[in-house]
């Protein structure tokens, strides 16, 4: 038998640079996008951004500098006002309580560049949000009229940090109402913008914004352990003791240490700026703003896409044609440039007008699929994953999970939910059990397979630790915490 060299085909997937730049565009927020639109514009002189004057919030459009539909501020024209991390926590500072001071003057303060808002008197008057104005308008499509009074209670007792100063069983003593509705009451609260706000201690608020960042991205694997066990040595910066209870390398810790400083903020209501600055101009409140607005109409439900709203892109006619005038006086090297800035602001457009073609397609199959719990309620959330809605169609489940990653919706009922909400199957559940021990006998709570049965009995076979897992999700203590 003769031996020859064969030709071997290898069949390889090769990722362009392109259609990483399309996925990373469809992955961003809609704040990132904003930063994303304003680095090009920047970079690129080809590119040409209209801008139209709509709410953020609500996607109605604005005259001057308030929203007279819903009351939010115009944002800043510039959205780089981040807070920089080195100036909130310098690496000098003591994990400890003298530590914690967050510089406010981080957030920088900016006007929204409508040249015919600073002749307008109406937009000069303060007409700002206290915080706890803000956080009682949000409770009110989280709780029920009958538990108003509570949240009055929980927001009307937070310190000037964001923590509460009261204990629960006070304003249940007080308001006459089982701990249990008050427990409830406070754990939406600690769902609420500022992240952290509502915690009772140092420790409860660093966990609450872990617990969100955690939904965003791979959390540093140091942290949670360093804020639930070793806090009190982590403020006194003795890293080499944590190394040593928690058999890792020091470095690690450190590493852990800066990575919590870096992403975490001490006092949720500095991060708050309406009691320092009453102006529309001097707001600057961290909210989450939806990416698509479900409203209902006669025809039924409707997807709108505030993006799609808000930009108009076009291409610079100098670039454009000078692109494409082979003849012109321009040298060779300029076309070249005139030509290399026009291709690439097209395909900017193109991977931006996709990311809203593949959102609006999600978006309206979620809102078709989830009809009932629209109209009815969480009781009539259908369990839904990613891989079946990219089924249904015919794209990628990567792409499904980027399209809803980092992305909110408004509701009918005004309330700002996850997208990714849409896919959890355990909001229904979790809705009857908090119903169930809101009816149990006070002098004998429910254990946690007593909770599983009666799931059972109305058609939800769940186990214990099912159970038990989402009653501490929901912060609802177990039977004997609520004796």
């Amino acid at each position: 038998m003769r031996l020859e060299p064969t030709q071997k085909l290898d069949h390889v997937l090769r990722v362009s640079a392109k259609l990483i730049t399309s996925s990373t565009i469809l992955h961003l927020s809609s704040d990132e996008l904003e930063r994303a639109v304003n680095q090009e514009q920047i970079e690129n002189p080809a590119l040409e951004v209209s801008e139209h004057r709509i709410c953020l919030f609500c996607g109605m459009m604005m005259q001057g500098q308030s929203c007279s539909s819903c009351g939010h501020f115009a944002p800043p024209s510039s959205p780089d006002h981040a807070m920089n991390s080195s100036e909130v926590y310098p690496s000098e500072m003591q994990w400890s309580d003298q530590f914690l001071f967050s510089t406010i003057d981080a957030y920088g303060i900016g006007s929204d560049g409508d040249e015919d808002d600073d002749f307008d008197p109406v937009a000069s008057i303060p007409t700002g949000e206290t915080l706890v104005e803000v956080l009682l308008q949000q409770l009110e499509a989280l709780v029920t009229p009958e538990d108003a009074p509570i949240a009055e209670q929980l927001v009307g007792n937070l310190n000037e940090r964001g923590y509460l100063d009261i204990g629960i069983g006070e304003v249940a003593e007080h308001l006459h109402v089982p701990v249990e509705r008050v427990e409830y009451v406070l754990s939406q609260l600690q769902t609420l913008e500022p992240l952290g706000i509502g915690a009772r201690d140092l420790r409860e608020c660093l966990l609450i914004q872990l617990q969100a960042l955690s939904e965003l991205e791979e959390l540093h694997p140091l942290a949670y352990p360093l804020i639930e066990q070793y806090l009190d040595l982590l403020g006194r910066s003795q890293f080499a003791e944590i190394a040593r209870l928690m058999n890792v390398q020091e470095s690690d810790v450190r590493q852990a240490s800066l990575y919590i400083r870096r992403m975490l903020h001490p006092y949720p209501a500095h991060i708050y700026r309406a009691d320092t600055y009453y102006s529309a101009h001097h707001n600057h409140t961290t909210y989450m703003r939806p990416d698509i607005i479900i409203r209902k109409s006669e025809a039924g439900f409707e997807v709108e896409l505030i993006e799609e709203k808000r930009y108009r892109f076009s291409i610079s006619r100098t670039y454009a044609t000078g692109s494409d005038d082979k003849g012109g006086s321009e040298s060779g090297e300029e076309q070249h440039y005139l030509h290399h800035q026009s291709d690439r602001a097209r395909f900017f457009v193109e991977c931006v007008q996709r990311r809203w073609q593949t959102l609006r397609r999600v978006a309206e199959m979620i809102v078709e699929y989830q009809r009932e719990f629209l109209e009815k309620g969480v009781r009539y959330l259908r369990p839904l994953t990613r891989a079946e809605v990219a089924a249904r169609l015919g794209l990628d489940e990567g792409t499904i999970s980027r399209a809803t990653a980092n992305k909110y919706a408004l509701l009918p009922n005004g309330r700002l939910i996850p997208i990714s909400d849409f896919f959890d199957g355990s909001l229904g559940i979790k809705d009857i059990l908090r119903e169930l021990i809101l009816s149990e006998n006070p002098k004998r709570r429910y254990s946690d397979d007593e909770l599983a049965r009666l799931l059972s009995a109305q058609g939800i076979p769940i186990a214990r630790r099912t159970v038990t897992k989402y009653r501490e999700e929901m912060g609802i203590g177990s039977s004997r915490e609520r004796g």
